[in-house]
């Protein structure tokens, strides 16, 4: 009989404990957000005709900018990001350029791409995949919750550009208000 009263309550006190952590995941919130920035890029005109033009842009994003992520800072679980894209939604000349760089930034973490040859117009969009692991550190730095650094670089086949480049990127959030 006691032994049989010893693993009822055992069994109930197991049943609580895993109830408590399912209540717990029940009560999560899972909202979606982007961070973006627009890389003002220009490229002046050189003193002589057919100057390749070197450029490199750089922009901060704080992710407590965003007022969801600010009210659960604090209980955040985890950032998961869904998509990176660049476009380019300004432009005064198409241009092709080469050694095109993006890279996203703290100060002890870093994930880039590097496109060998882009031809540029208006709307050209760039999928930043996750080929390397990018996300992954992004998603790290994103925990951190600390201001970050995009920056695009890169050398065109002309100078007297200007274009703008705008960063997205897509994440899901999950934080736990408990």
């Amino acid at each position: 009989m006691k032994i049989t009263k010893i693993a009822m309550a055992m069994l109930f006190a197991a049943i609580i404990v895993s109830s408590c952590k399912t209540v717990n995941d029940a009560l999560d919130v899972t909202f979606d957000t982007s961070f973006k920035t627009d890389l003002n890029i220009d490229v002046p005109a050189g003193t002589k005709a057919d100057i390749n033009g070197s450029f490199s842009e750089s922009a901060t994003i704080d992710p407590m900018g965003d007022p969801n992520v600010a009210k659960y800072a604090d209980n955040i679980k985890s950032f998961e990001i869904t998509a990176i894209t660049g476009k380019i939604v300004a432009i005064n000349k198409d241009v092709n350029i080469t050694n095109f760089n993006i890279s996203v930034a703290s100060a002890t973490k870093n994930a880039s791409w590097n496109f060998p040859s882009v031809a540029v117009t208006q709307g050209t969009e760039l999928t930043l995949s996750n080929d390397d692991g990018q996300w992954d550190t992004i998603n790290s730095i994103l925990g951190d919750k600390d201001v970050f650094t995009v920056t695009a670089s890169g050398v065109t086949d002309q100078d007297d550009v200007q274009f703008t480049l705008q960063i997205t990127i897509d994440t899901r959030v999950t934080a736990n208000p408990l």
